[in-house]
Formats: C-alpha cells, structure tokens, sequence
C-alpha cells in the first residue's frame, strides 16, 4: 500500500502540473464516467493531502483513496483500458489506476473523514500531542497503534516496522506503556523520515543508514546479523531483530 509519503509526493506533482489550469476529466475504464463528467472542464482549484487520501480541488471535491494496488501514472499517450480517471492539463496527463475510492464528495465529507483521523506529520497543522494522548489511551501494542490511522496518519508498514527497529522499540510493547519523551523522539524521527521520503517520492531513513532497509523483509538484521523474527501485528507483517529490540 502507497504510504503517506508518497500521496503527499503525488499531490505535490498534480498540483504542479495541473494546479490552476483547466483540467480534462475522462474516465477510460468507465467506471467514474458520469462523476468525471461533472467535474470536466474545470479549473482544478489545488491538490490535498492527508494521511493515504487525496482531496482534489473541484466542485465537488473528487476523494481517492489508493488502497493496496493504486497509483497513479504520468502518461503522454493513449491511456490503458484500466485506467479509472484520466485528469488531463494543457502541459501533463495523470491516470489512476486501481484505486479503493475514488468519488465526489462534499467539503462536510471531507471534514468528517479528516476528523477521525489522527495527525499527519507531513502537514504544518499536525499536532503530536493529539497522536500521544491517542497513542497513550490505545490498548494495542505500538506495533499495531502505528498502522491505526486514527492515531497517526499516513504511517504503513515499511515505515512502521524501521522506525521501530531505530528506537530499538519491540514491536508488541504496549502502546500505552510508552514515557512522553520516547514518544517526542519518535515523532520527531517520523517526521524527519517522512519529509525527507515525501521530497524523493521513495523511503529514505538515511543519512547514517548503511542499507535503505535494517530489518523490513531481510532474512538478518542489518546491524547485528540477528534472522529477523517475523510476524503479524496490526494485520500486517511485522520484521524485528529479536537482539536490537528487546
């Protein structure tokens, strides 16, 4: 699944590229026909993220949620059978393909949505002391409250399993259990990862990494040579070196 940094890596692109200018929408595969011909022709007012969503500035909003498969492509030919939603400029064509949501919605269901969902550390107006005090309330292993888009929005599975292995955290220590300035230096490392992976549009855990990835789907831990133990918390697989996060 597209994780956080990566929809905020995309919006950024759609907003360059499209933002401001009179924007063609078509839907080749058919199934967002009628909704793409409500919003065809218009000036595409700017491009939002939060968390895994994506809120695109028509009227009404278009909502897209990527889901496991989805992604979007920069194209400059005839678009492929499969693709749910051409937007097209007068200089760039972006196509969607596959994605879990993509709909008109209203501002209010915009709103809504944001509401339930916790911080997200790429934007300006994420605040760490909601993501602590939901963080602090969960009964779920930390392991698990990371992927809980409610807490903190935007994180998925690469990013939780190596932000985890850094502050040397098992991942089935109880969330709750968690001392403030721990999870200070937690947010601020999540942060650092997550701006740095939005401005490449790829992971980046560096500078002081040897390997892009210590324990996410490797057979060893990159700093001990631990086998990794591997399991699943939160629905997902779970990748920790059982001597560097005891």
């Amino acid at each position: 699944m597209p994780e956080g940094h990566l929809v905020h890596w995309w919006a950024r692109q759609h907003a360059r590229d499209l933002g401001g200018r009179v924007v063609r929408a078509s839907s080749p595969q058919g199934r967002f026909a009628v909704d793409a011909a409500a919003i065809d022709g218009q000036v595409l007012a700017g491009v939002e993220a939060y968390g895994k969503h994506f809120f695109y500035g028509f009227a009404p909003l278009v909502h897209v949620h990527l889901g496991m498969a989805g992604k979007w492509l920069a194209s400059a030919g005839a678009p492929r059978p499969s693709v749910r939603l051409r937007l097209a400029g007068p200089d760039a064509t972006w196509d969607l393909v596959a994605p879990i949501r993509c709909e008109l919605w209203s501002v209010e269901q915009r709103d809504a949505l944001v509401a339930g969902l916790g911080p997200d550390p790429l934007r300006a107006d994420a605040d760490p002391a909601v993501a602590w005090r939901r963080l602090h309330a969960s009964k779920l292993p930390i392991g698990a409250a990371l992927l809980e888009q409610r807490i903190i929005a935007g994180i998925g599975n690469v990013i939780r399993n190596e932000l985890l292995f850094e502050l040397r955290l098992d991942p089935l220590t109880p969330a709750a259990s968690l001392r403030r300035k721990r999870f200070d230096a937690l947010w601020e490392r999540l942060v650092a990862v997550m701006r740095a992976s939005a401005a490449r549009g790829r992971i980046v855990f560096g500078p002081g990494r040897s390997r892009a990835r210590s324990v996410y789907k490797r057979e060893a831990c990159a700093r001990c040579a631990t086998p990794v133990a591997v399991s699943t918390i939160g629905g997902r697989t779970a990748y920790a070196c059982p001597t560097c996060q005891r």
